[in-house]
């Protein structure tokens, strides 16, 4: 009974030492991000920083913590934002941020208001972080601004990971419920009010290669990943009686040009049409055209299938020419 008490108290002593071993560490590496992303002219300051959880986990929090880019696009101001893992696992990380946090998206301030905003990630154990998976949920959010409700939405799911073929290629996967656009998008592309605030479905499954691995660079002006290729499995779009699918693939040279082709599938095409032109997606010189043509192939119906063709910096929409290619990078 004596060994047996000895042998316990000396596993306990020695889990104990891993355990403050380990907390040590994940502060530390976190410390040491946090300096190279300073000496890389971000602005991140917070007023603490700790790891708690013992004996099962590595909880690190920082509080008051504001960070913003080197260029002061894009920020964040939160109470508080905790990553939680257990001590076994101190790859595999929940992030949590709470209900309502300040950003700054394009120079433009917005408050975050969410419901249970979560995500979580894996990654490799090896220097780079390479990752395994990427999940971010929340329930009911929101993004608001000084005039009002930027969007929202009730339910949004985000997931990301590897391709099993290719270690430069991602699968995606995107499903937002009840997606209220912004006002201002609204009057752009229904200037009438037509149709409802709210877009009933929106959901992407794709998968992206990119010109290097994604893990601890990222964020690192230098080393962030660029995509090279973009193959679209599928997508549908539901607004009121607007019905959009899509499949296909494109690719993109260095400058952000896209070459390929994506299939879309309009129900009510013809108001598509013309919120393409009014968000100037599609030139109003050839709207007519396109009209004309898409009456041909839709035989009177309001369903529609056109391919959309990206080359030589051009797009085209079935074989009418619709305008420059948009810019990737």
């Amino acid at each position: 009974m004596r060994r047996l008490t000895i042998l316990v108290l000396a596993l306990a002593a020695i889990y104990s030492a891993y355990w403050f071993m380990g907390a040590r560490t994940v502060e530390g590496a976190a410390t040491a991000r946090i300096e190279q992303m300073r000496l890389d002219g971000w602005t991140l300051a917070y007023d603490s920083l700790d790891t708690q959880g013992y004996p099962s986990r590595f909880d690190t929090t920082a509080r008051a913590l504001n960070v913003q880019t080197p260029t002061g696009d894009f920020g964040l101001k939160a109470a508080f934002v905790q990553a939680l893992s257990l001590s076994y696992k101190p790859n595999e990380v929940i992030l949590v941020l709470p209900d309502e946090q300040d950003v700054t998206i394009a120079g433009v301030p917005l408050t975050v208001k969410s419901d249970g905003l979560r995500a979580s990630a894996a990654v490799g154990l090896n220097t780079d972080l390479d990752l395994i998976r990427f999940t971010a949920e929340v329930g009911q959010m929101s993004l608001d601004g000084s005039g009002g409700t930027v969007f929202s939405l009730s339910n949004a799911l985000l997931a990301l990971r590897p391709a099993a073929d290719d270690t430069l290629s991602y699968d995606l996967f995107a499903d937002v419920d009840d997606l209220a656009l912004p006002i201002n998008l609204r009057k752009i592309l229904d200037p009438a009010g037509n149709f409802p605030p709210i877009l009933s479905q929106f959901t992407v499954d794709a998968n992206a290669t990119m010109d290097r691995k994604l893990d601890r660079h990222i964020l690192d002006e230098l080393k962030r990943p660029q995509v090279d290729a973009f193959k679209l499995n599928g997508m549908t779009v539901a607004w009121g009686p607007l019905s959009l699918r899509g499949t296909g693939d494109v690719t993109i040279d260095r400058v952000g040009i896209p070459s390929g082709m994506i299939t879309l599938e309009a129900q009510n095409w013809r108001e598509m049409l013309q919120m393409a032109v009014n968000a100037g997606v599609v030139d109003s010189g050839v709207s007519r055209t396109l009209e004309t043509m898409g009456s041909l192939l839709a035989g009177g119906s309001t369903s529609l299938s056109l391919p959309v063709t990206f080359q030589n910096g051009m797009m085209l929409i079935g074989p009418v020419p619709a305008g420059p290619a948009p810019r990737f990078r």
